[in-house]
């Protein structure tokens, strides 16, 4: 309860924030060795309350006044969740069947069980929140400028413009993660299927290119990560690197 009085999703923070650049970067005690594992204790204990709690949440008291948030993702769901707390009447608008944005469709399983978002997203609905799925704004309700050009949320992949990026079996991470996250796309059944190619080299260094990596490992791919700088420059946390190294997947630096 002291965790959730300024953190909206701990055991999601929990598991995928870069702890060690944040709040484990600041703590006294990795002055002279390793911090405390503020990101593991977040974890544990959001865990031990999501299976221990029985408690109902306690819905605030309106104050009249309501507000739409569009996308679900975690600035969206944090947003709803503290506006739902000061007593306004919120609805969440998502474009895709599941809330979640980024932590449903972009982080796999392995690193995010989907049962947790789920857990959260349900939390918020006890507060009074509506969560409004398939709903794409601006087609489905539109709203004057609610967007400018270039959009918001995790969802638009940015391609490098050069030839060959229009080929068949080039996908964006993006989409990649999509398919095989929130699709099933791995299933032999599935309706989206992805080709199971040999090889696979994802281009890129950061989160997502580790996310793309293991996932593609996981579909029986020999996986490259191409980068164009060195490993020690390398924009992922130090962490999901070294799984990924852990799990075979061959780094071409440079």
């Amino acid at each position: 309860q002291i965790i959730a009085a300024t953190s909206a999703l701990p055991a999601v923070c929990g598991r995928v924030c870069p702890q060690e650049s944040q709040c484990e970067k600041h703590c006294v005690r990795g002055i002279k060795g390793e911090p405390v594992g503020i990101g593991r204790l977040e974890r544990f204990v959001a865990d031990w309350h999501r299976e221990h709690n029985t408690a109902a949440a306690e819905k605030p008291a309106s104050n009249g006044h309501r507000v739409a948030v569009v996308g679900s993702g975690p600035s969206g769901l944090t947003c709803a969740g503290d506006l739902a707390r000061k007593g306004y009447d919120v609805t969440v608008f998502e474009a895709l069947h599941l809330a979640g944005g980024v932590l449903v469709y972009g982080i796999p399983e392995f690193r995010l069980p989907k049962a947790i978002v789920q857990k959260e997203v349900d939390g918020l609905k006890a507060l009074g929140v509506t969560i409004a799925t398939d709903t794409v704004v601006g087609r489905t309700i539109t709203v004057d400028e609610l967007m400018e050009e270039q959009g918001s949320g995790a969802g638009l992949p940015m391609f490098m413009n050069i030839p060959g990026v229009n080929y068949k079996g080039v996908l964006s991470a993006n989409e990649f993660l999509t398919r095989i996250n929130l699709m099933k796309a791995y299933k032999p059944d599935s309706d989206t299927p992805l080709v199971h190619p040999k090889k696979v080299a994802v281009v890129g260094g950061g989160n997502v290119a580790m996310d793309a990596a293991r996932c593609a490992k996981r579909l029986g791919a020999e996986v490259y990560v191409v980068y164009r700088r060195g490993m020690e420059e390398l924009p992922a946390r130090k962490e999901e690197v070294e799984h990924a190294e852990e799990e075979g997947i061959i780094f071409k630096t440079l």
